[in-house]
């Protein structure tokens, strides 16, 4: 059973790895692109492809936007078409518009006009970079609802103490999910799990205090 439906427009390279990507998820999938070759090369793998120009007040019409539960408009090369896209859409009453930008402008913008969402992947996957090579006990990090979730190696001012004393959730706002010791396979957590040179934690919390709390000092 699919988990959810899509919609997105313009089938460039991101587009195209994001609807594949959705499709391999188990959702229903329906793309639209005004290049007949785009859409061709992928119409067997997504549920319904469509050729059309989705700045075009017709097209958007036809393929009743708000069924879907999120549109994905894609086509950050075209920023005029973008913009009409954007207006047509909350016009026919998508639910959700999520809208890839090329700079900081263009998401005031395209939010201004009423986008959900706007996210430009290669700033935030540049930005994710830059912290995990600036931050050696930061492996990774990523942004969610407001909040982050990181991997982290266990700085020296946090071992040799269990969680419980750490009391990291009062203290900091921050969450240990999981705690995978050095060199076992499994990854556990619990307050009396004790932490020791090496280990590796999944926490959730407020970035700033990650950054603050995890950096060796």
């Amino acid at each position: 059973m699919a988990r959810n439906s899509y919609a997105v427009f313009g089938m460039g390279s991101f587009g195209s790895k994001l609807a594949l990507a959705l499709t391999r998820q188990g959702n229903t999938v329906l793309i639209c692109d005004s290049n007949p070759q785009r859409i061709n090369e992928l119409r067997d793998k997504v549920t319904e492809a469509v050729i059309g120009d989705v700045s075009n007040e017709d097209v958007v019409k036809e393929l009743n936007v708000s069924k879907f539960d999120a549109v994905i408009l894609s086509m950050s090369g075209y920023f005029e078409d973008q913009v009409l896209a954007l207006t047509l859409l909350k016009q026919e009453g998508a639910k959700k518009v999520v809208v890839k930008s090329n700079s900081t402008i263009q998401e005031r913008i395209l939010y201004r006009l009423g986008a959900d969402e706007v996210i430009q992947p290669e700033l935030d996957v540049a930005e994710r970079l830059s912290r995990r090579l600036s931050l050696s006990n930061i492996t990774d990090i990523f942004e969610f609802r407001g909040s982050a979730i990181a991997d982290v190696v266990v700085p020296s001012h946090l071992c040799g103490k269990p969680l419980r004393e750490l009391d990291l959730r009062n203290k900091y706002n921050i969450t240990v999910l999981l705690v995978c010791k050095s060199g076992a396979n499994e990854c556990s957590v619990g307050p009396d799990t004790v932490l020791a040179p090496g280990d590796q934690l999944t926490v959730f919390g407020g970035e700033k205090a990650i950054i603050e709390l995890f950096k060796e000092r």
